[in-house]
């Protein structure tokens, strides 16, 4: 009895490191510690991250490639409590196969004629994601922020199979969860 009691244990112990091994060993095309030193000196700044991955749209597979850093150049940003945020810049690229279709750095005045004066004012270009493939092409979710806070504008980037891009202001969410479609249904 002892005898299998211990085989169990000794195959559990393997499976277990076999597990662990396997793990460390799988790499993730997501975010990416991509950090750099908080520069700033008491200015409030988000962090930076890095993050690509590829998709299929109308049977072609595009790589897409996303940077978000803050930037030192552009003006600080003063919230409520006279606290100062730094701005960011996004960096999106686009590969159709090996060719670079698209590649641009964005900041919050890229969206000036979408989002009102006062607000872009007072706001951060938060991030930048992968949102869906449309008939158009590949969409990307914007946000322009207030810094630390859930207060933001949502927008869109799509950018076409040819390169060309258009930006949007979202108006409706594109998810219906089951709560709201029973309310529509009755």
């Amino acid at each position: 009895m002892q005898t299998h009691i211990k085989t169990i244990g000794l195959a559990c112990l393997l499976i277990l490191g076999y597990g662990c091994q396997r793990k460390a060993q799988q790499t993730t095309n997501g975010y990416s510690a991509y950090e750099k030193p908080d520069t700033t000196h008491g200015i409030q700044a988000m962090k930076d991250y890095h993050y690509s991955a590829e998709v299929e749209n109308g049977g072609i597979r595009y790589a897409y490639d996303i940077v978000r850093e803050t930037n030192d150049t552009l003006p600080l940003v003063t919230g409520d409590d006279n606290e100062q945020f730094a701005d960011n810049y996004i960096r999106l690229r686009v590969n159709r196969g090996n060719q670079e279709i698209f590649h641009k750095v964005f900041t919050k005045n890229n969206f000036r004629d979408y989002v009102d004066h006062k607000f872009l004012n007072r706001a951060i270009l938060e991030g930048m994601a992968f949102d869906k493939c449309t008939p158009e092409g590949l969409r990307f979710a914007v946000s322009v922020c207030y810094p630390g806070s859930d207060i933001y504008i949502p927008l869109s980037v799509t950018i076409s199979s040819g390169g060309s891009y258009t930006i949007a202001k979202d108006e409706v969410l594109d998810t219906v969860t089951e709560a709201d479609s029973t309310l529509q249904e009755e």
